[in-house]
């Protein structure tokens, strides 16, 4: 009782995590259907022995099989995975990577910045309330961080970005993205000090920090770590490594996951 009453709690865990990261449940069956294949399972392996991969995985063993099953028969009928033998394990098209690479959060390891910060202020009225909070939706996608209300601040360049979300919406005059310049402090706080409070980066670091030691715990990164990982990575603004504090875990954890094979 007490091990249904756990897994329960498992799985409504794990598919809040696919959902937070993937949105659709398709696109969590296209990861899982990468994932076993990246397992070094042999595409040939029987559908019980393809059941039987998955419920040796505590992660997907929780989530359900027939959730799995469910989403991955979703993207066969949408030509995102293919059967290449009945009863074999399923294998992902060229069309499902494609789908699937616009949906994981990637990991920036260049992330190129001229050393300038920038400033976003709109005053949008109330009868474009919806654009409004579209703006704010936008913002934080193309990398902003909230200042105040109608005040963001962001390491890259969004002035096009903004122009162009302007132009779309016809909010002409309403948004103005301008250059802070190489210094980039508002006040007495400098630019290291604004974007550790801006973006958040404390409590992201103790997600990050929280995962490491998960991973150390059970000394492999599982399929419930690596998607715990996707989940942080997806809220990780991915900022300059230039601007990031000493004590940041995040490019640590990265390490952890390109440095070990998945279990």
């Amino acid at each position: 009782m007490k091990r249904k009453s756990m897994s329960r709690a498992v799985s409504r865990t794990a598919l809040r995590l696919a959902e937070g990261v993937f949105g659709h449940a398709v696109d969590f069956g296209l990861w899982v259907t990468v994932y076993i294949a990246e397992a070094m399972i042999p595409q040939s392996v029987t559908g019980q022995n393809w059941r039987a991969v998955i419920a040796a995985d505590e992660f997907l063993r929780d989530v359900n099989y027939g959730v799995i099953k469910n989403a991955i028969q979703t993207a066969r009928k949408r030509g995102w995975v293919r059967v290449v033998k009945r009863n074999a394990l399923p294998e992902i098209t060229k069309e499902g990577m494609i789908r699937l690479a616009s949906r994981l959060p990637q990991y920036d390891e260049k992330r190129v910045w001229d050393g300038r910060m920038h400033i976003v202020t709109y005053d949008i009225p109330e009868v474009h309330k919806h654009d409004r909070e579209l703006l704010r939706g936008y913002l934080r996608i193309i990398r902003c961080g909230r200042l105040q209300d109608s005040v963001w601040v962001t390491p890259y360049n969004p002035i096009d970005l903004v122009r162009s979300f302007a132009e779309s919406h016809d909010l002409h005059g309403t948004i103005i993205a301008s250059d802070m310049g190489k210094d980039g402090s508002i006040g007495e706080e400098d630019v290291k000090g604004l974007i550790v409070r801006v973006y958040g980066l404390e409590s992201l670091n103790d997600r990050y920090a929280d995962w490491i030691e998960s991973e150390k715990d059970k000394g492999a990164v599982d399929a419930f770590l690596m998607l715990k990982f996707l989940s942080i990575l997806k809220d990780d603004p991915q900022l300059p490594f230039a601007l990031l504090p000493a004590w940041w875990k995040g490019d640590t954890a990265y390490k952890v996951v390109n440095k070990k094979a998945i279990a």
